[in-house]
């Protein structure tokens, strides 16, 4: 084996093991990304509901119409506080649920529990849902693939009216 060929042979490894170490960086990269990226999701998803929750502290007179089961007629003086807390609370299901595979499976059933119950404890947000699903498509395939919509009406089948008017 000539000198030449000894070189081009030992160029030849050295290629092999850069590539072998460039590919074994870039996955080490993708890991560490993917790992944060769900770790920025966790905690802005824990954030929005956080502010959520401090919605009913800053405005108690809202909570009933989502814990308590309060109907709501359009002359009621909450009206508009009611329905703009159920348009955030619908934003922030549907922000944490789209990013559901971030989450542990026990978390993902808390959550799905949890909108769940929301929704039959609140006349308001099932309404307000009812009148914008397209609005909140993965919070909507949540609701029917729990049958939460049986029995209601669905927007199609009746008019365009929000619930009291």
């Amino acid at each position: 084996m000539q000198t030449s060929d000894l070189i081009a042979l030992l160029a030849v490894a050295i290629s092999i093991g850069a590539s072998v170490l460039a590919q074994n960086s870039a996955s080490k990269s993708h890991q560490t990304a993917a790992r944060s990226h769900e770790s920025a999701s966790y905690h802005s998803g824990t954030d929005l509901f956080m502010q959520l929750n401090l919605v009913f502290v800053e405005y108690p007179h809202v909570r009933p119409y989502f814990y308590d089961g309060k109907s709501l007629t359009r002359d009621d003086p909450n009206y508009h506080w009611a329905h703009a807390v159920a348009e955030l609370m619908l934003d922030v299901f549907e922000w944490i649920w789209h990013r559901r595979e971030g989450i542990t499976e026990a978390d993902r059933q808390a959550w799905a529990d949890y909108v769940g119950s929301m929704f039959a404890l609140s006349p308001v947000l099932r309404a307000y849902h009812l009148s914008h699903l397209a609005w909140h498509p993965t919070i909507t395939d949540l609701y029917f693939s729990r049958g939460e919509f049986e029995g209601t009406t669905l927007p199609h089948q009746r008019s365009q009216e929000p619930e009291g008017a």
